[in-house]
């Protein structure tokens, strides 16, 4: 498998779509960003929220506060800049997933460095922005979303979010 040339693709798309996100919501203050896949891992797509969305969301419907803070499927900004990832996504495809375990961790590791690169890249204009990794109707999507924001996180940002249900 090419782990590296997929890597450093998924750090280029991740990087221009964050970019272009930053450029985008210039005058809305995002708070969460989130690569995701799906329990087969055919794809990569972004997800980001900010403080205006939440709380128009909040405002519109008051429901469980926690869950659409931290939910990438409920935020403003979902499957953000396809295209970006539209290479990575191709590469992955051409995978060989007979041994699917290896290949989600492959995957999941693929993500959560390019966030790490993400965020070292644009530094101050991400510190206040838990950036993690999650996968869409899986049982192990907690269990990533805490790993990827404990090493793509400062400690403080990272303990708010690991606190979030509890």
């Amino acid at each position: 498998m090419n782990w590296k040339g997929i890597s450093t693709n998924l750090r280029e798309a991740s990087l221009l779509s964050v970019i272009n996100l930053l450029s985008k919501h210039d005058d809305e203050r995002v708070y969460a960003l989130a690569l995701f896949t799906s329990n087969d891992g055919a794809n990569v797509s972004m997800a980001a929220n900010t403080e205006e969305g939440y709380q128009a969301h909040l405002a519109a419907e008051a429901e469980d506060e926690i869950y659409y803070r931290w939910a990438p499927a409920e935020w403003v900004v979902e499957g953000w800049d396809r295209a970006a990832f539209s290479r990575v996504n191709a590469l992955l495809a051409q995978q060989d997933k007979s041994d699917f375990d290896s290949y989600f961790d492959n995957l999941i590791e693929a993500m959560t460095t390019a966030l790490a690169a993400v965020k070292e890249t644009l530094g101050e204009q991400l510190a206040d922005v838990t950036a993690f990794v999650t996968v869409t109707d899986s049982d192990a999507a907690e269990g990533i979303e805490n790993v990827s924001a404990a090493r793509n996180n400062a400690a403080d940002l990272a303990g708010r979010f690991l606190r979030r249900f509890g």
